[in-house]
């Protein structure tokens, strides 16, 4: 039985049996992958507090002869304490969770989205509370964009995706794979395309997570979010339901 030692970050744990979680971990190495923790959920186990959604790990893991790993011993790298101090960080903290566990590939390279995540924790961890609801944080949007953008998916916005036409656009097509001018708007499945979202979802292609809060204005964030779930349920066949707690 092969032993391997990663890092990994707790997407997702589900009870299992009497006493044990089924965890959803992301690896840089292995990207999505599932591991059972016996025994976690006895009042007697050191590993069940290490185990909660956000926490990054060193954990060894030991292959099975299905897709189903066995968790054998982890210790704690970052517990993301800040989340569990702030209900908006907490709400916040579960859409990139959510976006990693349903966007992330299983058993493929996933450095880049490891990374990403990482930075993402760290920066919700510390972040004050908005006006916005949670899944409109812009931490969460530039986390998704970039998910987005590492799964191929990033919407075409410099001219018509469909005829390639120059601007003026007017619309936005997930199945033509970005905005569209104004002849192709009448095409099935477009919709009027927000031009301050359109600005917003390219700058947070652009830059760096951390600088998040100023690429997207006020006005900019539900329609950022729009354009990132009609791709994914366009191309991924994903729905996001945003906003649940840990």
């Amino acid at each position: 039985m092969a032993i391997i030692d990663t890092e990994a970050i707790v997407l997702r744990g589900v009870r299992y049996g009497e006493s044990d979680l089924i965890l959803a971990l992301l690896t840089p190495g292995m990207g999505r992958v599932a591991a059972i923790a016996k025994g976690a959920r006895k009042p007697t186990s050191r590993q069940g507090g290490r185990l909660q959604p956000g926490v990054r790990l060193r954990a060894s893991l030991a292959e099975g002869r299905g897709d189903l790993m066995t968790l054998r011993s982890t210790q704690v790298v970052d517990a993301s304490a800040g989340l569990w101090v702030e209900g908006y960080r907490l709400r916040a903290a579960g859409c990139v969770l959510e976006a990693a566990l349903r966007v992330v590939p299983e058993h493929e390279d996933a450095e880049a989205a490891f990374n990403l995540l990482t930075r993402a924790l760290a920066l919700i961890a510390v972040a004050p509370a908005r006006d916005d609801p949670p899944r409109l944080d812009p931490y969460v949007l530039g986390t998704q964009a970039k998910l987005l953008a590492s799964s191929g998916l990033v919407p075409h916005l410099a001219s018509c995706a469909s005829c390639g036409a120059p601007p003026p656009l007017a619309g936005f097509s997930p199945s033509a794979g970005g905005a569209v001018c104004p002849a192709c708007l009448a095409r099935p499945g477009a919709e009027r395309l927000d031009p301050a979202a359109a600005d917003a979802l390219v700058a947070l292609l652009a830059c760096p997570l951390a600088e998040a809060p100023a690429a997207v204005p006020p006005d900019a964030p539900a329609g950022v979010e729009r354009m990132i779930a009609l791709m994914l349920r366009e191309h991924l066949g994903v729905t996001l339901r945003s906003g649940t707690p840990l």
